[in-house]
């Protein structure tokens, strides 16, 4: 996974309490990741983040669901995090794809580890 530059900006501002992720998106592109990306490559849906889990020190894990129906037809390639004004956070390309076929669900789980450099 590869933190967007915005996304930094998202953490430290959430250090600070303002900005929140608050969904996950999925798309269709498996354009290269860059840090300057600002949207997923071709976005076919997002959902709420269902789940933050704070339980484990120095790190924060968010999962968002998507049912059968959602993504019917769907070919997996890409998926981030976003805030509720719609900044993107990160972004994953998958190495591969999945194909959804109306049968499965889908769950992200997206978990940022934080630690201390330099010291």
């Amino acid at each position: 996974m590869g933190l967007v530059t915005n996304g930094l900006s998202i953490i430290s501002s959430n250090m600070a309490g303002s900005a929140l992720f608050t969904k996950v998106g999925i798309g269709t592109s498996g354009l290269t990741f860059a840090s300057g990306q600002t949207t997923l490559g071709s976005e076919t849906d997002r959902n709420i983040i269902t789940d933050v889990d704070l339980t484990t020190n120095e790190q924060v894990t968010f999962v968002a669901n998507f049912s059968p129906v959602e993504i019917s037809g769907t070919t997996l390639r890409e998926f981030g995090t976003f805030t509720s004004g719609n900044g993107m956070g990160d972004r994953q390309v998958l190495n591969g794809s999945l194909v959804f076929d109306g049968e499965q669900e889908l769950q992200i789980q997206t978990t940022y580890k934080f630690s201390i450099s330099g010291v």
